[in-house]
């Protein structure tokens, strides 16, 4: 089911959730946070000047990425206190598309030029809904953002966090 032009609630949820809940499964993810996903999506297309594709849950296209979203119990990383267990935090990974330059077509993005971008932009995901960013030094290999409270000196501006 698709909820934007570039993802679809299964990239949201785990599968046993998905067929449990179906298309009912979009109740249970922050619409912040898709709708930030989405964001970022578009404003690295044309920062790159060419198309990125990003993975957040891949399973539903054979895929392994399955606790990327929506994180549920007896997943492995699942924790009731975590903002993945309610809908509220997404964790990605980029790639350049293939209209990119030959030798970057369909290659992973490195993390750092992700995360950088970000920071130099926080001010617009702030005021989407997302409020925390995971330290490029706890999450070497993706990008962790969610949309937990955070106090008022963070006004404008992604509280980073460690994992």
């Amino acid at each position: 089911m698709k909820l934007n032009p570039r993802f679809d609630i299964r990239e949201y949820v785990p599968p046993q959730f998905w067929k449990q809940h179906g298309r009912n499964s979009i109740r249970f993810v922050d619409r912040a946070l898709i709708d930030a996903d989405c964001e970022l999506l578009l404003d690295l297309e044309e920062h790159f000047g060419h198309s990125v594709k990003c993975h957040i849950n891949t399973w539903a296209w054979g895929g392994t990425r399955k606790q990327c979203g929506l994180r549920v119990s007896g997943q492995r990383y699942y924790k009731p206190l975590s903002l993945h267990s309610t809908g509220r935090a997404s964790d990605k990974i980029f790639f350049y598309g293939d209209d990119a330059v030959a030798e970057r077509a369909g290659k992973r993005i490195p993390n750092g030029l992700i995360y950088d971008f970000i920071l130099d932009r926080q001010d617009v995901y702030w005021s989407l809904g997302i409020r925390r960013m995971e330290s490029i030094r706890d999450a070497k290999t993706w990008i962790h953002w969610d949309t937990c409270w955070t106090p008022e000196e963070f006004t404008g501006k992604l509280q980073i966090v460690r994992g």
